[in-house]
């Protein structure tokens, strides 16, 4: 499936409450999320409407209140980002690397798993129903307003299986590889 700014927040959106509705299941759940920024934003409710009668989505406002769903239902969340203090050596605004160290602290919070790599650059969702990788970066412009363009693999079978488990594999060890972010990384 193509995927543009037109359907990436809808698409991320179904992956991470997917995952809220296996582990309300008692079936494994995982979310693996990679972009080298994240900032939190706003979620239109017309995005969480189509589960609002399965599961309870009242107190969702924001991608870090998605999240936090997921990590109530005991959804385990591996991040893999850039690091707020690699970010200051780049000509990245410092009101932006605030507000990525603020995001971080909030997911570290709620219990993600949060590690960073200096070189990364790709971006990706990876849940047991699929993968959504492409040009978009984890904040409100890589999200919503920006031109941006990608794919969903969906976990099925044939070539989409085969992509579905290339990616998981990468997000798997690009994670392994990447460094456990530290509280200093984060002031």
């Amino acid at each position: 499936v193509h995927v543009t700014e037109e359907n990436v927040a809808i698409i991320d959106v179904d992956l991470l409450i997917h995952e809220c509705l296996r582990a309300s299941e008692g079936k494994k759940a995982f979310a693996y999320i990679v972009s080298p920024f994240i900032a939190d934003f706003p979620l239109a409710s017309t995005w969480l409407s189509f589960v609002s009668n399965v599961i309870d989505v009242s107190d969702i406002d924001s991608y870090v209140d998605l999240i936090g769903l997921l990590r109530h239902h005991g959804v385990s969340v591996k991040i893999v980002t850039r690091s707020p203090s690699d970010l200051t050596t780049t000509t990245i605004s410092r009101r932006f690397i605030e507000r990525q160290a603020r995001t971080l602290s909030q997911l570290a919070e709620i219990g993600c798993e949060i590690r960073t790599n200096a070189s990364l650059h790709a971006k990706a969702t990876v849940t047991m129903k699929g993968v959504l990788s492409g040009s978009f970066n984890l904040t409100q412009s890589g999200r919503i307003f920006n031109l941006e363009a990608g794919f969903y693999f969906p976990n099925t079978r044939g070539t989409e299986k085969r992509e579905y488990e290339e990616k998981l594999h990468w997000a798997e060890k690009i994670f392994a590889e990447s460094t456990p972010l530290t509280e200093s990384a984060l002031d």
